[in-house]
């Protein structure tokens, strides 16, 4: 499972995939071209879904079109358990971000697994508390930290995530747009512009084509209060 960060825990979950062998196999796994849609919110629950390979963006939508990105599923992270537990709608949507592939487990399945497995059980409930872990920080960063602090803690969790070296520092290998970033800190895309602007003047920061790069790591890490 992926290592606490800082303060606050990475909203990119992660797990050993091996450990759902007992819901896995003898499954084949499901491809889901990018952007493609495993749930909806208000969704009725029918399965859980186990990324084999890939990333999921897991996102809660509000009626007025305003949307908040929960948490990245990656590579052995399981998504609609709670739903499915608690036999209520989704309360949130799941994307693929790029083409994934997942294993489909009906909710019925699951349950049937875990009275019967209690590591199995374990796992699960260890990974619902990971995510709790995620919006607990999530409330914390929105209740007390500006949209400055979140941006940088946001850029740290990135570089944890897919931080490669690069002469210049570290190079997050990733493509975020403005869109992405404001959707995980709960900023509007002028804001997140605004202060990434003020990084990159401050030369905490460098963008290079589609990646940005975090020239020192120990002046973000004050800026986003750690």
């Amino acid at each position: 499972m992926q290592e606490q960060t800082g303060r606050g825990y990475s909203p990119w979950i992660s797990m050993d995939p091996e450990g759902w062998a007992p819901l896995t196999a003898g499954r084949l796994p499901v491809q889901y071209r990018k952007k493609g849609v495993l749930f909806h919110q208000d969704d009725e629950p029918e399965a859980v879904f186990i990324v084999k390979s890939g990333r999921l963006r897991v996102t809660s939508y509000q009626e007025n079109g305003a949307e908040k990105q929960l948490y990245i599923a990656e590579r052995g992270t399981m998504v609609g358990e709670s739903s499915c537990l608690n036999g209520v709608p989704h309360e949130s949507s799941a994307v693929a971000i790029v083409d994934t592939q997942v294993w489909r487990i009906p909710a019925d399945d699951l349950i049937a697994a875990m009275q019967q497995n209690w590591w199995l059980t374990r796992r699960v409930i260890s990974l619902i508390c990971r995510k709790k872990d995620v919006f607990f920080q999530q409330i914390l960063d929105l209740s007390f930290n500006q949209a400055i602090q979140r941006i940088a803690r946001l850029l740290l969790n990135l570089c944890h995530q897919y931080g490669r070296p690069h002469p210049k520092g570290m190079l997050i290998a990733v493509h975020s747009t403005h869109q992405d970033i404001a959707g995980m800190v709960n900023a509007s895309r002028v804001t997140v512009g605004n202060v990434l602007n003020m990084m990159m003047d401050q030369g905490l920061l460098v963008r290079e084509g589609k990646h940005f790069i975090l020239t020192d790591l120990e002046a973000m890490k004050s800026l986003s209060g750690e």
